[in-house]
This record gives structure tokens, sequence and C-alpha cells, in this order.
């Protein structure tokens, strides 16, 4: 027989980190590409995003590898994957509210290409590949 914290905890959802894929956060990206996100429209116009590393990130609330001060957004909202040279993606992880490239609204994967618009919530992305660019160290 069991006793109540053993109950308890079965009762718990727990996420076995051995079991999940850790999010890449390096990829195929040439040293000379720089690749951004900056906010065009929301609570915090003008923050830009350096993601010129490649890999995936989660685009959403606390927590999330990009999160957004924005109520209209879930706390996991949008995914993207910059896998190499023009291997750039965007998925939409069930959100409440959709995200939308260019005004359509995303339905599944979607390539994403230099001067798209992505829109999650309020808040309005410009994502840009600068190729062929020098690398600064701070």
């Amino acid at each position: 027989m069991s006793n109540d914290s053993e109950e308890k905890d079965s009762s718990e959802t727990r996420v076995d980190r051995r079991l999940a894929r850790p999010r890449l956060k390096e990829g195929l990206i040439p040293a000379d590409s720089g690749i951004f996100l900056r906010i065009e429209v929301g609570n915090e116009k003008g923050r830009t995003f350096d993601l010129s590393r490649g890999g995936t990130y989660l685009i959403g609330r606390d927590g999330a590898d990009i999160a957004l001060d924005d109520a209209k957004i879930s706390r996991k909202h949008v995914e993207i994957s910059l896998l190499g040279p023009d291997a750039y993606f965007l998925r939409d992880l069930a959100s409440t509210n959709g995200t939308f490239i260019n005004g359509k609204r995303l339905q599944d994967w979607s390539p994403l290409r230099h001067e798209d618009r992505i829109r999650v919530g309020d808040t309005v992305l410009y994502f840009a590949i600068v190729e062929g660019s020098i690398r600064i160290s701070r």
C-alpha cells in the first residue's frame, strides 16, 4: 500500500529530460551570415534578437528562448528553426491566436525568407538575413 506522498507524486506530470530532445542552438549557418529578429510593432518595439548561431528557438512568453511581453501569445507559441543556408523555417505550436507570416495564417511548417514579417499576438517581428557580414567580437 502506498502513502499519501507517493499518491500525490504519481498524479503529477513530470518531464524526463533524458527523453526530451534538447533544442539545437547551433546549426549550419555560415560564419559570414547574420540572422536577426527585430520587434517592429509591440510592447518592446526596437528590441533585436541575434539568431546567427542557428539552431531552433522557441518564441513565446516567460521561459521561452525568445520571451515576448505580449498577453496574446502562448507560453509556447511558435518555433523558429535555422538549419543552414536557405533552410529557415517557422512552425506554429498550436497557439490559441495563431501565427501569421506576411499577413497569411501559418498552417504548418513554412519557410522563412529575408524581410518576412511574423505576427504573434499583437507583436510583429521582422526577419532579416545579412550575408557576407564581418563579425565583431565584444
